[in-house]
Order: structure tokens, then sequence, then C-alpha cells
């Protein structure tokens, strides 16, 4: 009986390991398609990608998060304003489902606020003075969540560059957020090979113009 449970134990430990293999390197082989991506239709696949490994990963955050990231890129990329929301909508489904998984990492938070400049470029009159405060308070909680995370200020760095001064923005407030953001990027390390780990190489090039 006890070499019976021995047995069981061992084959259930085997079966675990076995399947977070995969599901690792199904994520690595993903994030690598990613990185190397650059049409809308490339991102479209790999968003694609992350979403069946989500559907039999239902308890993982990563890859609703890569999935909801490859969107907001292509929101950004489309030139076309009338197809810029259905794939942020896309984007934020997912983002919505993987707050439910993990409704205090900081990573989910700063990624909001990345989408939110993509839903203002549709219609900067009507949704700016909206989303503009929708993202500041989601760059405060992704800090408040963890003050370490070097996407938040990347990311409050760039829109600061982006608005005008007489609105409290350009080069000289946000040059001392990019600096930050240089040290926390210098300083960190991602938790898995599957982890968050974007913005060191936007950020050294933002800060090199300035």
């Amino acid at each position: 009986m006890k070499t019976l449970l021995t047995f069981l134990f061992s084959f259930v430990l085997m079966t675990s390991f076995s399947q977070e293999n995969k599901y690792e390197q199904a994520m690595l082989n993903a994030i690598e398609k990613m990185n190397s991506s650059v049409t809308i239709n490339e991102f479209l696949d790999v968003a694609n990608s992350f979403e069946r490994i989500s559907q039999s990963a239902k308890a993982e955050w990563i890859p609703l998060y890569h999935a909801a990231f490859a969107y907001i890129v292509i929101g950004f990329q489309e030139q076309d304003v009338a197809k810029k929301d259905p794939y942020l909508d896309k984007a934020q489904q997912f983002l919505d489902k993987a707050f439910k998984i993990a409704p205090e990492e900081s990573e989910l938070f700063a990624l909001q606020a990345f989408l939110y400049p993509a839903r203002i470029i549709v219609d900067p009159m009507t949704r700016g003075m909206e989303f503009m405060g929708k993202m500041n308070a989601a760059l405060d909680s992704a800090i408040q969540k963890n003050a370490e995370n070097p996407r938040s200020y990347y990311l409050r760095a760039i829109s600061l560059l982006n608005m005008p001064e007489s609105f409290g923005g350009g080069a000289a407030v946000a040059k001392p957020l990019f600096e930050t953001a240089k040290l926390k990027f210098d300083n960190f390390q991602p938790l898995s090979p599957i982890s968050p780990d974007w913005g060191k190489e936007q950020n050294e090039a933002e800060l090199g113009k300035l």
C-alpha cells in the first residue's frame, strides 16, 4: 500500500511538472513570436496564440496580459480610426479577465494605463480629459501596488512628454521620470521568463532625445 501511494504521488507530481513545462514552453514560443512581430496580422496571430494558451491555463493571468498587450499594439498601429476601438475592446476583455485572477497585480494596472492613450487617439477632443484621468489613476495604482515596476514610470514620462507645457507637461517635466524609469529598469528582474519585461529600450531611446 505504501509503495502504491508513493507511486501515485510521484505520478501526480510528474504530470504536474509536465503540464507546467508545456505551458511555459508554449508561452516562450508565443513571446518570441510577438517580439519579432511587425504587422497587424502578425500581432493578431500571436494574440490568438496567447488566447489559446489562456483557455488551457485558466488560473494564469500572464497569457491574458500578453494577449491584451498585442491588441493594444494593434490599436496603436491601426491607421483606420474606425477600426481602433474594436481592437481595444478585445484588449480590455483580456485585461478584465486578468484582473479577476490577479486584482492586485501592478503590471495589469500599468497595461491598463497603456491602453487609454490608444482610446484618446480615436477622438482626442471628446475623450482626452476622461481617459487622461483614467490613465493617471491606473498609473497611481500600478505604483502603489509595486513602486519598483519600471513600466509605470516610463508610461507616465511618455504621457508628460506629449502633454503641452501649458498643461504641466513637456520635456523638462518628463525627463526626471524617464531617469527614474531607467534606474528602475536597470534594477528590474522579471519574476519568470514569461513575465512582462518590456519598455527598457523605448525608455532609453526617449531619454536619449532629451
